[in-house]
């Protein structure tokens, strides 16, 4: 592997110091990436890369008198240390590097077919392997087959280069957004750091490196603060009334239930029982395991929503034959902002949900309380020793907020509160309605 230092590709920073194993063994980084070119060997660079790998690099001149350079082996205090990484240096053929010829010879099977491997034959690698026990495994393999391999896949591995993934990038902002084309690349990257640090190839670095974000110091506490107020929230929620459908039912049940938009657009109707949804329990993720009695405008809204037959999600979709949860946030959103009277100040789906656990506070719901109804996790000792459902709470907490929503909205007063007969019930009716 080896790269140019041309075209803003330098490293972040370079440091001149005689190289020993002790200086090595006891250095800590202070940034994400630092090449330190030794005094002893002026050709030997030691990078720490981002994770402390420690790589030895060769520095060498092409044919057209070009600075590259190349990978020479990974930091070993016992098998590969400073003295013989100066050894190397010293021995190293250009020529022979840059031919770019990579011998099997010697090599165990594993190893001879990462070298001969494409991009695509890694990626079906990595689904196998990892993605495949991940909670979002079918949308991630999506992904990487949609975008990645029919741009990249015949592409061998090795050869992979940072300006190929950020060409793919570039190209996916100008016909999918930015958005989508920044999480294809994360995704790229995420597939080369595993490859790097479970050390399949020997002496293999990552060619995309994490970048320091340069757009400015965010502001002192962090995090977005964007909360609708009354006038946008009641614009906001007319638009989507309107607007009817899948992704007009998910904007008015994030304002009523404040859950985050991937537990509630993923949601499934078995786990709606007599009015209770059982947010099923998912390790690792958050918001998740929850029991939430609904309040009558929830349901309500639920029951007016689009199904479509055999499809197991609340807010499902049939794509090429097969059932999906509802995945088109940003084009849906687009729609419903021309259906505003006038422009808001931007806005998101989960400022939808800061903003309803906003209006809690502001209605006096107690702050623990608050906190374990929109899924957030008690801090501190409280979490260790209050082991309660909150049950009851949470539903007091939803019912008052859809009280305080229909208000605000202008919804008849009956529409926020709970009938005088309930009836519990778990099926709600099919509704066939034109898809979103």
């Amino acid at each position: 592997m080896s790269e140019e230092t041309t075209n803003g590709r330098r490293p972040k920073e370079s440091r001149r110091q005689r190289l020993s194993d002790s200086w090595i063994a006891r250095h800590k980084p202070d940034l994400p990436q630092v090449d330190i070119f030794d005094v002893g060997c002026s050709d030997l660079v030691l990078r720490i890369s981002y994770g402390g790998a420690r790589t030895f690099r060769v520095r060498f001149k092409d044919e057209t008198g070009k600075t590259r350079y190349s990978s020479i082996g990974r930091w070993d205090p016992d098998k590969f240390n400073v003295d013989a990484a100066r050894k190397a240096a010293k021995a190293f053929d250009p020529q022979t590097g840059l031919k770019g010829k990579r011998s099997t010879r010697g090599l165990g099977q594993d190893q001879a077919w990462w070298l001969t491997a494409t991009l695509e034959q890694v990626i079906e690698k990595y689904i196998s392997e990892v993605v495949s026990g991940f909670r979002t495994a079918r949308e991630t393999s999506r992904i990487y087959r949609r975008y990645v391999v029919p741009t990249l896949g015949k592409k061998l591995f090795l050869d992979l280069k940072q300006s190929d993934a950020a060409q793919l990038r570039v190209t996916m902002r100008k016909e999918n957004g930015h958005r989508q084309a920044d999480i294809v690349f994360g995704l790229i990257r995420t597939l080369l750091f595993w490859v790097e640090d479970e050390g399949l190839i020997d002496d293999y670095e990552s060619p995309i490196r994490y970048q320091s974000k340069r757009r400015g110091k965010r502001k002192k506490g962090g995090g977005r603060d964007r909360v609708l107020d009354d006038d946008e929230l009641r614009l906001v929620w007319r638009a989507a009334e309107q607007m009817g459908g899948l992704y007009g039912g998910l904007v008015r049940l994030l304002v009523l239930t404040a859950q985050r938009r991937q537990c509630l657009a993923t949601a499934r109707w078995s786990e709606i029982i007599d009015g209770t949804w059982y947010v099923r329990e998912e390790e690792g993720a958050k918001g998740t395991g929850q029991i939430l009695k609904l309040p009558p405008l929830a349901l309500q809204i639920l029951n007016g929503l689009p199904r479509i037959e055999g499809n197991p999600y609340v807010f499902g979709v049939c794509h090429d034959g097969e059932h999906k949860p509802f995945n088109s946030f940003g084009q849906r959103k687009e729609e419903l902002l021309e259906l505003l009277p006038r422009q808001l100040p931007r806005w998101t789906l989960h400022d939808l949900r800061r903003t309803a656990r906003t209006r809690m506070e502001d209605i006096g719901i107690e702050e623990t309380t608050g906190e374990v109804t929109i899924g957030h996790a008690l801090p501190g000792v409280k979490g260790i020793y209050v082991r309660s459902k909150f049950k009851e709470k949470r539903a007091d907490a939803l019912l008052r907020l859809s009280q305080h929503i229909a208000e605000i909205v202008g919804l008849p007063p009956d529409q926020g509160a709970p009938p005088a007969d309930p009836i519990a019930s778990n099926v709600i009716p099919l509704a066939r309605g034109k898809r979103p």
